[in-house]
């Protein structure tokens, strides 16, 4: 009874605390950029302790790529049966992450790694990493399924459709859709327009 009665006059875990976190750090490094994005302000901003931060994250760059890892701009698998499917929905998933805060944080973190390639570089490849993932998946399919010819670059596919929709993202804010986070039919001129180029090259 006393074990009971000294574990309910405890300090009651914090439940949202990743949450409003990863919120800061998003927040934070927007604001900031790398210099100033720094334990003491995502804390301050998160209203917790600096300690419970360390307790975490090892490093500020283990923070951000977690924050960023939890609100990825890919967060589902792409297998919808055809190339011009799975195309056209990691399009849209690009639209809807650079729409929201973590997807315009991630451009922002690599431009930073141009500033400060050391410590950022691992962080970029990081990021990186699941849409080049989702884009060979996708590319192996298409060249098994007769999509696509067997010399397509992964790359350069994925150059093209990020690309675009990075354009539009940055420069064509009056015109997206207010939920999915690109204009009308924009994922699908996208894609027609990369393929068209891929087989007929």
């Amino acid at each position: 009874m006393a074990l009971e009665e000294r574990r309910g006059r405890g300090r009651p875990r914090d439940a949202d605390m990743e949450v409003r976190v990863f919120d800061a750090v998003l927040e934070v490094y927007w604001e900031t950029s790398w210099r100033g994005f720094t334990f003491d302000a995502v804390a301050r901003r998160a209203r917790v302790g600096r300690a419970a931060l360390y307790r975490r994250w090892t490093s500020k760059e283990d923070l951000l790529v977690a924050a960023l890892e939890a609100r990825s701009p890919l967060p589902a698998p792409i297998d919808t049966g055809s190339v011009r499917g799975d195309l056209i929905e990691l399009s849209d998933q690009l639209a809807r992450g650079y729409a929201e805060l973590a997807g315009l944080v991630s451009i922002r973190v690599t431009l930073d790694a141009m500033v400060n390639p050391d410590l950022l570089a691992h962080l970029t490849d990081t990021l990186n990493q699941s849409r080049l993932v989702t884009t060979r998946a996708i590319v192996s399919r298409a060249v098994a399924r007769g999509e696509l010819p067997p010399t397509t670059s992964t790359t350069l596919l994925l150059e093209l459709v990020t690309g675009a929709v990075l354009s539009h993202a940055l420069f064509s804010h009056p015109h997206r859709d207010a939920e999915t986070g690109a204009s009308p039919r924009h994922s699908e001129l996208v894609v027609e327009t990369v393929l068209r180029a891929l087989v007929e090259s």
